[in-house]
């Protein structure tokens, strides 16, 4: 086993080095490319769409060929592993651009739209097996599955949600300092 001292006071302080690393790739490849970053994030809902749908299709692949979990079988339904998945980036994507809008503050917009865009995510896929797979569910758990299903929305979905506050805001306001030193190089 290897071991590292650590004087972390909390799990935070552990995201602080990944996160640097991100901003400075970023910022990095902004500057490098920095048409090809406007010309992406003007087509921010078509992109988060096709990854979304990626990463949808990776976890009804995944459900079906190593089922590991209770909520497999669910996730074996494109309905429910691939459409919410797809709603991410459209809804996190029209957000953004609808709240800066209004906001006119780049941090607060990431902040909620992000927000949205996880809880699309869970109360799509967690919201589609209540309703579709409720009854099947509490046939195999031997006891009732609604409780079980939103204790899993009420858990994770609020740990989800903020992680992807963290990261995606991170993202943006590295994004948005890029875009600025370009501006003046």
């Amino acid at each position: 086993n290897l071991f590292a001292r650590s004087d972390m006071v909390s799990i935070v302080d552990s995201l602080v080095a990944p996160l640097s690393l991100i901003n400075a790739l970023v910022v990095a490849l902004c500057l490098k490319r920095p048409e090809d970053v406007k010309r992406n994030l003007e087509e921010l809902e078509q992109v988060g769409g096709i990854v979304g749908a990626a990463f949808g299709i990776s976890s009804m692949i995944k459900a079906i060929t190593q089922p590991s979990g209770i909520l497999d079988p669910c996730f074996m339904n494109p309905i429910v592993s691939v459409l919410p998945r797809i709603c991410i980036g459209i809804v996190a994507g029209y957000s953004y651009k609808g709240l800066i809008r209004v906001v006119k503050n780049n941090t607060i917009s990431s902040v909620i739209a992000s927000a949205l865009g996880s809880l699309t995510n869970t109360l799509g896929a967690m919201g589609l097996i209540y309703f579709i797979y409720v009854e099947d569910m509490t046939e195999r758990l031997g006891t009732a599955a609604g409780p079980v299903i939103w204790g899993i929305i009420t858990t994770y979905g609020v740990v989800e949600m903020l992680a992807a506050v963290v990261i995606c805001t991170s993202v943006v306001l590295a994004l948005q300092k890029a875009v600025y030193r370009s501006k003046i190089a």
